[in-house]
């Protein structure tokens, strides 16, 4: 089953959060209690989204977190590579060499393909798309 991670799940949320008031600063007890997750794992996430270059961290009394650039910049697929550590369908997408059959594997080049697709595709969706109801044409819900 392709599934994004429970973490990935929760940044997305606090970063459309932050994209729906970007002149606000927002500290993790503000989103945790805004967004109903725990403390700990708001500020877990907020440290990786920081590491990333995605959220900046502000100092002092009146310090907190804020988008680090507009959220029509930031992607689905930014999100998922600095939570995730990146988007690889196989491991031979991953090109680690770690898999024993990647030079003889039929499968290798097609996997790659559709690797590319689907990271074509999250980096076309951004923050501030996910804060509204989504409509992709030509699919229809139901």
């Amino acid at each position: 089953m392709l599934r994004i991670g429970k973490l990935t799940d929760y940044a997305m949320l606090i970063l459309s959060q932050m994209a729906r008031e970007p002149h606000l600063i927002m500290s993790a007890t503000f989103l945790a209690e805004a967004l109903h997750l725990t403390a700990p794992t708001v500020s877990k996430v907020l440290k990786m989204l920081s590491e990333a270059g995605l959220v900046n961290s502000i100092r002092g009394a009146e310090g907190g977190y804020r988008l680090a650039r507009a959220g029509t910049e930031i992607t689905v697929a930014d999100v998922i590579v600095a939570m995730e550590g990146g988007l690889a369908m196989t491991e031979c997408c991953e090109n680690t060499n770690l898999c024993a059959i990647t030079t003889a594997c039929a499968m290798r080049e097609n996997w790659n393909k559709i690797n590319n697709m689907i990271h074509s595709l999250l980096a076309r969706f951004t923050i501030t798309d996910m804060t509204a109801p989504l409509t992709i044409q030509g699919v229809h819900d139901g």
